[in-house]
């Protein structure tokens, strides 16, 4: 009776699992954005109190790049400095001499697919076909995934080189996800990764 009660349990178990929602494809736009911030461990935010960000919004697609300020670009700019601005650090030109600067990019990357097509094993694997126009083993797609990127360079201590000053990268976040181009949620986003971030505040 035991095992026939726990069988019953086991087939009601795998009907409500089937008829369950997706978790993953029934996200929203808004809660599939994912938020990535890195810092380097060494560097101690507080000496650091003023900053200044890039003008434009750099766009890197594979191998070409250039810059963009439309509407959604000046909203993610004015989001940062908010932010930067509430955790104490004071907005100034970039030729003030800021102790950091914020970069900011869209980076595209587009990627070709490819999948292997199940072949009758008639043919058996060989490559010609006797002449008849052998199927291709593989078909392609292309897939583009795209991301914000958001980096603090260290301006107050260069790093000096035989081909001039670097400045290293303290802190960067990424957001990815489906809504990462929707004007509406640019606050939101700037919001979240500095809210991951408590490191960076110096009030």
């Amino acid at each position: 009776m035991f095992k026939k009660a726990s069988f019953l349990l086991l087939i009601v178990g795998l009907g409500l699992m089937s008829c369950s929602k997706d978790p993953i494809s029934d996200l929203s736009n808004e809660e599939s954005l994912v938020y990535i911030t890195n810092h380097d461990q060494s560097a101690n935010f507080s000496q650091y109190k003023t900053f200044s960000i890039v003008d434009s919004v750099l766009i890197v697609e594979n191998n070409r790049a250039g810059a963009s300020l439309d509407d959604i670009d000046r909203a993610m700019l004015q989001s940062l400095i908010k932010n930067m601005e509430a955790a104490g650090y004071k907005y100034v030109g970039r030729k003030e001499n800021p102790d950091v600067g914020i970069n900011v990019s869209w980076i595209t990357n587009t990627y070709l697919n490819v999948v292997s097509q199940p072949l009758s094993s008639y043919y058996g694997g060989y490559w010609g076909g006797y002449g008849y126009g052998y199927p291709s083993y593989y078909s392609y797609y292309e897939t583009s995934e795209s991301s914000w990127l958001i980096s603090m360079l260290d301006f107050k201590n260069p790093q000096t080189t035989p081909s001039g000053k670097t400045f290293n990268v303290i802190w960067d976040a990424q957001i990815r996800g489906a809504a990462i181009g929707d004007q509406k949620l640019v606050e939101k986003m700037a919001d979240s990764i500095f809210g991951q971030s408590g490191y960076l505040k110096i009030k």
